[in-house]
C-alpha cells in the first residue's frame, strides 16, 4: 500500500494497493498525524485502492470520528465498483459521504 498526503485548503489521502490489517498499521500512523494536524477538510481518494478489509473500513471510521470531532468533514472521492460494493453491503454507504 502506498499512502500520499497532500495538504491544503482541504488535506488530500491518495491510498493504493491494499489496505488490509498488514497496510493498516501505517495508514493508522498517517492519519494520526492528520488529525493531529490542523486539518477540517479531508478528502480520501480511492481511485487506486483495489483492496480494503474490515480494519481498513474500520480506520475509515476512526478518520471520519475523529475529523467531526473536530468539527470538520470526510469524504471519499473515486471509489472503485468493486470497492463501493463493499461499502454497500457492509452499510458503509450510508456512513460515509462518497462522492
Amino acid at each position: 500500500m502506498k499512502i500520499t498526503i497532500e495538504n491544503g485548503i482541504k488535506t488530500l489521502i491518495r491510498v493504493s494497493g491494499q489496505l488490509d490489517t498488514l497496510s493498516a498499521v501505517e495508514f493508522e500512523k498517517e492519519i494520526k498525524k492528520v488529525l493531529d494536524g490542523t486539518a477540517d477538510a479531508i478528502i480520501v481518494d480511492g481511485k487506486d485502492l483495489t483492496y480494503i478489509s474490515s480494519a481498513g473500513l474500520r480506520l475509515l471510521l476512526t478518520l471520519q470520528k475523529g475529523i467531526k470531532n473536530k468539527g470538520g468533514s470526510l469524504c471519499l472521492r473515486n471509489i472503485r465498483n468493486d470497492i463501493m460494493e463493499i461499502f454497500n453491503i457492509t452499510g458503509f454507504s450510508s456512513i460515509l459521504t462518497i462522492e
